[in-house]
Formats: structure tokens, sequence, C-alpha cells
């Protein structure tokens, strides 16, 4: 039995803490907007004061690592081969050159015209001789494919007068290499005969990190061939380093002796390679000199220091009165740092609002408020009475605001010297006219424009008034302001009744009445439905009659911009809704109550309270219900049901009931309304 109780008290505790996690996550969510998945974008503005001197002081007491010497700097050319290499060209399809030389395995295609046409096709043997009929063995193996044409011509037309022979390139042969040393697949690659290094190295993956591109040596019979340096390729695209290979040489990448990196405003910030001493200048160079924005007054080194660590050097070179970036030779591992300029603009002034080209101008000696504002540039719908100017101080940054007239400008009765940082804003003298509109069961519906303290009976008179088969006490008034300020109740009260309703399943669970906690999560569902349906935001309950007693008195709403006035076609039933034996609409009598009408709906149901039950005023009013109240058509008579949930126990008797009965009674006031 205590093995029993223990287990049940983990589970209810587990299950209140699961609740109390999701009460916390409810009550965070609300409090703040929600994020997106994307991490939240960089801020625009600068760093605090103080956030680079920590900065620096923790990176100058970190160990330095290897991978987070070149923070984050890419490898100058390693994007070269970032791409998988595609398939190679059909050997038969692969373009050559004149200076393609042929070697075993090619095919040459020989068309002869003469008395027949004939084509040949000659393929090299081991020995890199063709047969020519007629003729015999020819040895075309070193030729260029250039050579091996005008030799063929010259023996066919030692037995075939006034032939007209034309020479091209077949099938060309396979050849295999060794790509070795640095690579990210070494061993045996198989390229057509056209192949250069570029093409073997591309084959073979590239170099990989430890791997050079200014030391790529081309090993033919034990002897290095070549010798190739990528940079001017990546940097210029010079490719006479790029030599042919032949069957069996050795593509040998080696190792990188050293590395320097430059960051900051440069056109092309990277870490470079160096095969011996490089001068500042030669750094540059390889990262496309410095941009507009450089401040080449101080260039920060950071240089390995001989005893151990890196050390800091500034390096002027602006303006011929530094140091030569010839001179200063950089070693392993330093890295350039060229800074932005820092100055800021001051000579300028600013011109926004309703001007015709708002934005920054340039402050000329002896500007003045006129130089700035002139007829020109302002809009027609500027305000000539109204502007306002700004100033900051240079010393204390202090900024002063003062209004002016930019009539008086114009005419010159008021102007005054401009400073660096001055800012002029134009306000609009036009006012956009509001509008008001009027639908349903009006002489002219339709969209009106009102004037400033108009009310609703002026707007019903200029549009001919009420027709005779409108009626005023069903009429919707509709307002935007009002609209938005019930969406804002309907959201903060949801949030409010599901925390509290949270707050009770999590005591419900801690005391181990999940049946109540169950009906308690049922409630708070229910509620936020109900809120969600309500579809009459903005509507104004207005007390109108047909007598007109309303007008010019506090009834008579003074109009806003956007108002909707709806005037219906004057109703003919009496809506009874909730907990009545048969409910639904019934046709209106005269003189006839809220009993009347229940009792031609059948009477209550079993589970009907009328004591919270209410009259829904065709007006939109409510009303708690009496048995003796009036009842005209286009009412609604709304019966509440007891809120009385199975198994739920006195701590939800107080708020969770009353939840649920402002739920139900919200569901069917909303029926009775649409």
């Amino acid at each position: 039995m205590s093995r029993r109780l223990r287990a049940f008290d983990a589970r209810r505790a587990a299950l209140a803490g699961v609740l109390a996690a999701a009460l916390m996550g409810a009550i965070v969510a609300r409090a703040e907007p929600a994020s997106p998945t994307a991490p939240p974008a960089e801020p625009d503005h600068p760093a605090l004061p103080g956030q680079q001197a920590d900065r620096d002081l923790r990176q100058s007491m970190a160990t330095p690592a290897p991978e987070e010497r070149w923070r984050g700097l890419p490898l100058f050319g390693r994007d070269l081969f970032s791409v998988e290499p595609t398939a190679q060209a059909p050997l038969e399809n692969a373009p050559v050159g004149p200076d393609y030389v042929l070697g075993p395995g090619d095919n040459l295609l020989v068309f002869v015209s003469s008395w027949s046409d004939t084509t040949l096709t000659l393929t090299l043997d081991r020995d890199g001789q063709v047969f020519l009929p007629r003729i015999g063995s020819t040895s075309l193996w070193g030729l260029s494919f250039a050579d091996a044409d005008r030799l063929i011509r010259a023996r066919l037309a030692t037995v075939l007068r006034n032939a007209r022979v034309q020479v091209s390139m077949g099938r060309m042969r396979a050849l295999e290499v060794f790509v070795l040393g640095s690579v990210h697949k070494p061993g045996k690659v198989t390229l057509a005969g056209s192949a250069t290094v570029l093409n073997a190295l591309v084959a073979a993956g590239g170099p990989d990190t430890l791997g050079s591109l200014r030391d790529i040596r081309v090993l033919r019979a034990d002897r290095e061939v070549a010798r190739l340096d990528l940079y001017p390729f990546l940097t210029a695209g010079d490719r006479h380093q790029d030599v042919r290979l032949q069957t069996g040489d050795v593509v040998f990448v080696a190792l990188t002796r050293a590395r320097v990196g430059i960051q900051g405003d440069v056109v092309r910030p990277g870490v470079y390679e160096s095969l011996g001493p490089m001068s500042l200048r030669e750094l540059l160079r390889l990262a496309g000199g410095p941009t507009p924005l450089a401040d080449l007054e101080r260039v920060s080194v950071e240089r390995v220091d001989a005893n151990g660590g890196f050390r800091l050097q500034d390096v002027p070179l602006d303006h011929g009165h530094g140091v030569d970036p010839d001179s200063l030779l950089l070693s392993n591992l330093d890295l350039v740092t060229v800074l932005p300029l820092a100055e800021r603009m001051r000579n300028l002034v600013t011109l926004d609002g309703f001007v015709r080209h708002p934005g920054q101008y340039e402050l000329s000696p002896g500007m003045k408020l006129s130089d700035l504002i002139r007829g020109d540039r302002l809009l027609p719908e500027a305000d000539l009475i109204h502007a306002e100017f700004r100033r900051v101080d240079l010393h204390d940054f202090k900024t002063q605001v003062r209004p002016f007239s930019p009539s008086r400008v114009l005419s010159g009765q008021e102007d005054w010297p401009l400073q660096p940082l001055d800012a002029v804003t134009v306000f609009s003298s036009a006012r956009l006219p509001w509008t008001v509109t009027l639908q349903g069961e009006v002489t002219r519906p339709g969209v009106y424009t009102v004037a400033p303290g108009e009310r609703l009976s002026d707007l019903l008179e200029r549009a001919g008034g009420v027709t005779a088969r409108g009626s005023l006490r069903a009429a919707v008034f509709r307002r935007r302001s009002a609209a938005r300020d019930q969406r804002t109740f309907t959201r903060e009260l949801e949030e409010r009744q599901r925390i509290e309703l949270l707050r009770q399943q999590m005591s419900l669970l801690a005391a181990g009445d999940t049946l109540q906690a169950s009906a308690a999560a049922k409630v708070e569902n229910e509620l936020v439905d109900r809120l969600g349906q309500q579809s009459e935001l903005g509507r104004v309950v207005l007390e109108l009659d047909a007598e007109g007693k309303w007008r010019k008195t506090a009834r008579d709403p003074v109009l806003e911009d956007g108002d909707e006035f709806n005037v219906p076609v004057a109703p003919a039933t009496v809506a009874v809704l909730g907990n009545v034996m048969n409910p639904g609409t019934l046709i209106a009598r005269r003189n006839s109550d809220a009993r009347d009408y229940l009792r031609r709906a059948g009477g209550l149901a079993r589970e009907a309270d009328l004591g919270k039950s209410y009259l829904v005023r065709a007006s939109g009013e409510a009303e708690r219900y009496r048995a003796g109240s009036r009842v005209e058509a286009g009412d609604a008579i709304v019966v509440v049901p007891r809120a009385r949930e199975p198994g739920v126990g006195r701590s939800l008797a107080g708020g969770t009931r009353f939840l649920l009965e402002m739920a139900v009674s919200a569901s069917v006031i909303i029926a009775a309304l649409k």
C-alpha cells in the first residue's frame, strides 16, 4: 500500500511540475513577443562603451589556438576546389589545340576527297605510328597536332594528286597521373590527353588545409620538369605555368611554408600564403588594396614575438610620412588589420518632412536657414506657419528645439546662420477629410464626408433620413476606436483568466485531484473558444427612437473618421435562446412580456438559471431578465444554464464557476447579436 502511495505521489509531483512549467511558459510568452525560429539579427547600433575593452582583455589573456588565430578569415584560393569536380568530358569530345602533342592511343580522322571520298581512321599504336594506305607506316609520336596535320598531307600528296585532305582529332588517349602530397584525395587519377596540372588538382579535390597553393611540382621520370604557383592564376588569370601532363607524371603538392592574414578595410580580406618573407605592400596587393574608407594612418600588425606569444605594432602608412610598406617584412602567422576611417561627416544639415527632396544637404560656408528653406523645395501641402528647428551643441551634445514659421523665413522676416548637424522639419497643413459610411435602409446610402463636430442626426438629415422599412431602434453603429479597445480588453481578459485557471490546475494537481484539474482545463478551452468567437467588435450601443427625441442630445454621437451606421429592416421576430425547451425565433406580439415568450418556447429546461439570464435589446443593450419586462420586435431572451460540472469541488466553486458561466453567457449573447 505504501509503495502505491509513493508511486501516486511521484506521478502527482511530476504532473504538478509539468503544469508549473506550462504556467511559467504561458506567463513569459504573454509578457514577451514571440521570437522567430531564426536567430535574432545583430543590432544596428554601435557597441556600448567598455565592450571592446572587455573583449580585448579576454582575448589577450586567452591562450591562442591555431584554429582561432585567423578569426574566421578565409584561406585565399581554397574556394576554387570547394565544389565537387564534374565528370570528365568524353575523350572523343574534348577540344584540342594545334600544340597538342600526340602519343600512343590518340585517334585521328583523315578525310580524303579525290575521285572518290574516303575517310581514314588512324590510331597511334604503342610505337606511336599510324599506317597510311599505299604509303606505309608513319611515326607521329611526339609531334604536335599541327605538325602531324602537315606531315599527313605531305605524305598523301605523293600518291594522290589534286586531292583535298582534312585531318581532325578523334578520340584522345587517356592519361594516368599521380597526385600526391597534401591533397584531399591523393592517388592515381585518369584524365584526358590534353589535361594540365590544374585539371589533376581539381580531380584530386585540391590541396588540403596544410597544402600549398604556391609550391606544386611536376615530376617526370624522377625529375622535376615544372613548378606551379597558383596565385598568378587566382589573381590575374595567368595560366602560363599550367603545363600539360604526360602518362606517369607525378603532381606533388608541398606543405605550406608560411601564412599571413589581413582583415579590415581591404577589398579581399583573408589568409595568404608566402613563399618567403613577404612585404606589407605585396600583402596589400594580394588583398586587392585598401578600400576608400581605409585609414592608412594607422595599420595594426599582430606579430609573433621572439620570446613567445604575440605583440602589437602600429604602422602609419599614409601621406608618405609613415613606414615604407616595401620595407616592412611580414613573418609567419602575422595578422594585419586595416582600420576604417573614424572621422564623421560634420558639414551637413538635414531637411525632412513635407519637402520635395528630404535628406542631408551640404553645409556651405555662410549658409543660412533661408538657403535651406526655399519655396521650390516645399511641397504644396507644407505648413507655412509651423515648423521645427533642431540644433545639437557639438560640445555637450545637448539638443535645442526651436519652432519657427517658414513663411517668415521666405519673406525675409526671420533668418539665422546654420551650424553642423542642424535639422529642419516641415509639417503638413493638409488634413484628410473624415468619412462615415451609411448602409441599409437609408434614403441615400453611401460614404459621406463629415465636418468636425458633425453629429449622426446631421448626417442622416443630409442622406434623406431613414426609409419607411428601416428601424432606428435596431440600427448598428460601429467605431474603429471602440473595436481596438474591445480587442485589447478581450486579449487581456483571456490572458488573465488562462493564467488563473492554470494556477488552479496546478493547485488541484498538487492536492492529487486530477479530475477537478481536467474539468478546469475544459473550462479554459471553452472560455478561449467563446471569447475568440466575438464578431461584433466595434459596436457602440445607441438609444435611438423613431420619434427623434435623441437628436441633438447626449445620445446623438459626434461622428469620427471611419464610423459605420447600418439601418436594418424593421424586425418582426423575437429570439429565445439558451436553456429552454424549444429555443428559436418567434413572431413578435404587441404588449407581450418575457414570460409570454418563454411560455411560447415551451418553458424552461431543467438546468436553466433565470437569476443570471439576460434580455438583449435590438439596439445591442443587455439587461438582466425580469419576468414582467416588455419585449419588443428584434429583442432576444438569453437563458443561461447553471454552471455545475460533475466532480468539481469547492476549489472551483469560485473563480472557475464564474468563468464557465461567463463563457456560456458570452456564447448565447453573441448568437443573439448575429
